[in-house]
């Protein structure tokens, strides 16, 4: 019987338990008989560095949250970024020999660590260069190259994992979630947030700019599985991370979950289907804020970004969303390719007439990802060149040059420009988005959002 220790690596926010190594902890443990463990290690480190803030985020006494948020988020992109240079120049990340002493004392056979961000690559590479005696395998959608050479494998799903081990003759694909293999009560939050995702990958698969649905199938989990999840992590608070939910499949979920008395938050895209009636019962069934996908103010740069939504539409869901008690978070890209200043004010002017009915902003600029449908076609988004800079442990950084509209450093200026304006939008602190999962630990101390 083999000894498998999925790991979760530095660098990313501790607000909630990782849900990529607790689906495949809890697949592994109802599809084979081997000895399954995990270990978080990107909270222990930031447990190590930052126990302040960890003391801070748990209490409820965040009178000074935007201060000390903003603080905190500028110390961690400095650590981060140190950290990462230390890697790219041969020398051992912080608190790597502590790190590898925990994985160590698992006395694991195979060592698997989950990628989801690629900031996590660092800390990877440097781990798998020290396990040389133990097999190690890389999975999830920030794996690249460089770490594909340096590991035993590269796996692509849960079932290649499988088959390194010793797998029962039917498998399972209906299992709850089990987060009691984690200590809640460590994470930066004052009350646990646990994650949950009801699908594979996005259904729509359609938005220009992004590569999170790659080229997963698509696939939904039976609503009493999620519902026995929420059941069985004896939770309040749940974060739903799936990039955009169908409504009719939403409405069924909040429905299982109505007498289950929880909060919980979700993203959506803001079409037409959802109407008052379809908000309303999803705040009944206990659901507090909802992280929009807007992007823009302009119909030509929605229909560019194959958004599949208008700013009529998106209008009419913020004000019916407003209206059934639910607080409106949305998501902004400026400099998407071609926008120009006339564009880009258009989406600041239609954020201005829906400021009532708007409750967090969360501006950025875009940039384009290899795989995306931008990156496969730029002619027909108006790029005249894509430049790939090698680098040493992520994969090459990509630039574009654009034959009209803003570059990403004019659309950046715009964005610092109209800074206050953006910001005069929030009714909660802006640093929020840092720590999505502290919406709903706010709702959960004053009673209501």
């Amino acid at each position: 019987m083999k000894k498998i220790l999925l790991v979760y690596l530095p660098f990313c926010t501790p607000a909630s338990p990782p849900y990529s190594i607790t689906n495949l902890y809890s697949f592994l443990k109802n599809n084979c008989q081997n000895q399954i463990d995990v270990l978080d290690l990107n909270l222990e480190f930031h447990k190590l560095k930052f126990p302040e803030y960890q003391k801070y985020y748990q209490s409820m006494n965040w009178d000074d949250y935007e201060t000390k948020t903003k603080e905190y988020s500028k110390l961690t992109a400095k650590t981060y970024s140190e950290n990462n240079k230390k890697v790219v120049n041969g020398e051992k990340p912080e608190f790597f020999e502590e790190l590898l002493q925990k994985i160590m004392d698992k006395k694991p056979d195979i060592v698997a660590f989950s990628l989801v961000y690629s900031s996590q690559v660092f800390y990877a590479y440097s781990l798998i260069k020290e396990l040389k005696q133990i097999i190690t395998v890389v999975g999830g959608p920030a794996v690249n190259e460089i770490l594909m050479k340096s590991a035993t494998k590269a796996l692509n799903s849960e079932l290649e994992l499988l088959d390194l081990l010793s797998k029962n003759k039917e498998l399972s694909f209906n299992y709850s979630l089990d987060f009691s293999i984690y200590a809640l009560d460590e994470y930066f939050t004052p009350m646990p947030v646990i994650p949950i995702k009801t699908s594979s990958t996005c259904y729509y698969k359609q938005c220009a700019f992004c590569t999170h649905f790659a080229k997963t199938q698509y696939y939904e989990s039976p609503v009493d599985v999620i519902k026995n999840t929420i059941i069985a992590s004896q939770q309040k608070l749940f974060f739903f991370i799936d990039d955009m939910l169908p409504s009719h499949r939403l409405l069924k979920i909040a429905d299982a979950m109505k007498p289950l008395n929880v909060k919980w938050s979700c993203q959506l895209k803001p079409t037409i289907d959802f109407d008052y009636n379809t908000l309303k019962r999803l705040r009944e069934s206990g659901l507090l804020s909802i992280f929009w996908g807007v992007e823009s103010g302009s119909d030509r740069i929605l229909n560019l970004m194959k958004k599949g939504t208008n700013t009529k539409d998106i209008e009419n869901v913020l004000s019916d969303s407003h209206r059934a008690g639910i607080k409106n978070l949305l998501y902004i890209m400026f400099g998407f390719p071609t926008e120009t200043k006339d564009e880009f004010l258009s989406t600041i002017e239609f954020m201005k007439k829906n400021e009532k009915n708007i409750d967090l902003v969360f501006p950025s600029i875009f940039g384009l990802q290899k795989g995306s449908i931008v990156y496969n076609d730029p002619e027909k988004f108006g790029l005249k060149k894509i430049i790939e800079e090698k680098r040493t442990v992520l994969e090459p950084k990509i630039s574009f040059e654009i034959e009209s509209g803003l570059t990403q450093k004019e659309a950046a200026l715009l964005k610092k420009k109209y800074k206050k304006t953006i910001n005069g939008l929030n009714k909660y602190p802006k640093s929020m988005a840092f720590f999505r999962e502290h919406m709903l630990c706010l709702a959960e101390m004053n009673g209501s959002i």
